[in-house]
C-alpha cells in the first residue's frame, strides 16, 4: 500500500475515533444543524492538525513544556467551573462514577461489603479493588476527584515520552482530552473511567521499560501493574499482548516470574474484599453491568461470549512482533470487541447516538496512541525531540 494511502487512512481513522465518542454529547445539547456543523468543523480541524504536525515535527526547535502546562491549566479551569455544577445532580442525571468510589470506600471503612450499595442514580458500584486502593489517599483527603489531577499529570508526562515528537503528544492530548466532550465530562465530574486507563497505560509502559533493567526493578513494575489491572475487568486483556512482548524481550524464566507476580498481586488486591466466597462474589459483581446487554439476544449469552471474543481478538497478536504501540492497538481491538456490541444495540434501540458511546473512550485513546505513532513514522524525517521554550 502506498505511503500516501496509509497516511490518508490514518487521518480518517483518527477522525472517526474522535467522532465516535463526541457525536452523542454534541447532538444532545445543541440543535441538529449546529451539531452537524460543529462535528464537521471538528473533523476538519483534526485532519488539518495531523497534516500540520509534519511541519511542526520537522522544526529543529520543538515546542516547549509550557504548552503542556497551558493545556493542563485549561483542563484545571474547566474542572473548577464544571465540577461544582456536577455535584448539584438530581436522580438520573449527571455522572455517578465518583459517587460509586465514595460509597465503596465508605462501606469498607465501616467494615461492610462494598458492592451492596447503590449510587445516587440507583446503579450498583462497579470499580474493582485496585481502583479503590489507588483512590484511598484522596478519599482520606475528602476529595476523590482530586486523583484525576495526579493521573492526568502523569499521563501528560507519559505521552511526552511515548511519542517521538512533542507536537504529536500535544495534539493527542488536546484532541482527546480537552476537545472530546465525553472525556472532558468524565474528568470534570470526578469520574475515574479515563483515570483507570491512564494508570494502566503508565504501568504497562513502566513494566515494558523495566524489562531492560534488573529483576528487582521489574518486580516493582509488575506489582504496580497488578494493582492497576484490578481496577476494571476489561484491562485483563492487556495481559495477552504484554505477555507476548515480555517473552520476546526476555527469558522464559523471567517472563514466568514477572507474570506470576502480576497475577498474584491482582489476586491479593482483589479477592480479600469478596471473602468468604471470593469467586462467587466476584462473578456476581462482574455481572452487575448485565443490564447494558439487555438488547443483545439472550441466545448469544453475551455476558460470557463478549469477554471470550475480546480474549480471542487479543490472541491474534501472539505471532506479531510486539512493542508498546502495538500493545495499545491490540488492547483497542479487544476492548472494542467487548464494548461496541452492547453500545451499538443501545443506540439502535434508541434510534440515536447514546451517551454509552463514551464507554468506547478507552478503545479510542488506545487506538489513537498507536495511530499517531504510525503517523510519525510515515511522516518525512524530522529531528529527534529536543527541549524548547514556550
Amino acid at each position: 500500500m502506498a505511503q500516501s494511502t496509509r497516511r490518508l487512512l490514518l487521518v480518517l481513522s483518527v477522525c472517526l475515533a474522535w467522532a465516535m465518542i463526541s457525536v452523542a454529547p454534541v447532538w444532545k445539547y445543541i440543535s441538529h444543524a449546529k451539531a452537524g456543523a460543529a462535528t464537521a468543523l471538528g473533523l476538519l480541524a483534526i485532519a488539518f492538525g495531523m497534516y500540520r504536525l509534519d511541519r511542526l515535527n520537522r522544526r529543529q526547535r520543538q515546542i516547549g513544556t509550557g504548552w503542556f502546562v497551558l493545556l493542563f491549566l485549561a483542563l484545571t479551569a474547566a474542572f473548577a467551573v464544571l465540577y461544582p455544577i456536577s455535584l448539584k445532580h438530581t436522580l438520573n442525571s449527571g455522572s455517578d462514577r465518583e459517587d460509586a468510589l465514595r460509597l465503596e470506600l465508605m462501606a469498607i471503612h465501616h467494615h461492610q461489603y462494598p458492592y451492596d450499595a447503590r449510587t445516587f442514580q440507583g446503579n450498583p458500584p462497579t470499580p474493582l479493588p485496585g481502583a479503590l486502593l489507588l483512590s484511598v489517599p484522596f478519599f482520606a483527603l475528602g476529595h476523590i476527584a482530586w486523583q484525576n489531577f495526579l493521573w492526568y499529570a502523569l499521563f501528560f508526562i507519559f505521552t511526552m515520552h511515548f511519542f517521538r515528537y512533542r507536537a504529536t503528544a500535544l495534539f493527542f492530548l488536546t484532541v482527546f482530552l480537552l476537545l472530546a466532550p465525553a472525556n472532558l465530562s468524565d474528568f470534570t465530574s470526578g469520574g475515574d473511567y479515563l483515570t483507570n486507563f491512564f494508570y494502566v497505560a503508565i504501568a504497562s509502559a513502566l513494566f515494558t521499560r523495566s524489562l531492560s533493567c534488573s529483576l528487582r526493578d521489574s518486580i516493582f513494575a509488575a506489582l504496580f501493574l497488578g494493582i492497576t489491572l484490578s481496577s476494571r475487568s476489561i484491562y485483563l486483556t492487556v495481559l495477552i499482548p504484554l505477555f507476548v512482548l515480555t517473552v520476546q524481550r526476555t527469558t522464559r524464566f523471567r517472563a514466568t516470574v514477572l507474570f506470576g507476580t502480576v497475577l498474584a498481586t491482582a489476586a491479593v488486591v482483589t479477592l480479600p474484599i469478596f471473602m468468604p466466597y471470593p469467586i462467587a462474589h466476584l462473578l456476581r459483581q462482574l455481572s452487575q453491568n448485565s443490564d447494558k446487554l439487555r438488547y443483545i439476544p439472550g441466545a448469544l449469552h453475551a455476558q460470557g461470549t463478549l469477554p471470550l471474543l475480546a480474549a480471542i481478538v487479543a490472541c491474534l497478536t501472539v505471532n506479531a512482533r510486539m512493542d508498546l504501540p502495538r500493545m495499545f492497538l491490540s488492547f483497542s481491538a479487544a476492548s472494542f470487541a467487548a464494548i461496541a456490541p452492547p453500545v451499538a444495540m443501545l443506540a439502535i434501540h434508541r434510534g440515536k447516538p447514546s451517551y454509552e458511546l463514551s464507554y468506547l473512550s478507552v478503545s479510542v485513546l488506545s487506538y489513537s496512541l498507536w495511530a499517531l505513532t504510525r503517523w510519525e513514522r510515515l511522516s518525512p524525517t524530522a529531528p529527534q525531540n529536543v527541549d524548547g521554550e514556550l
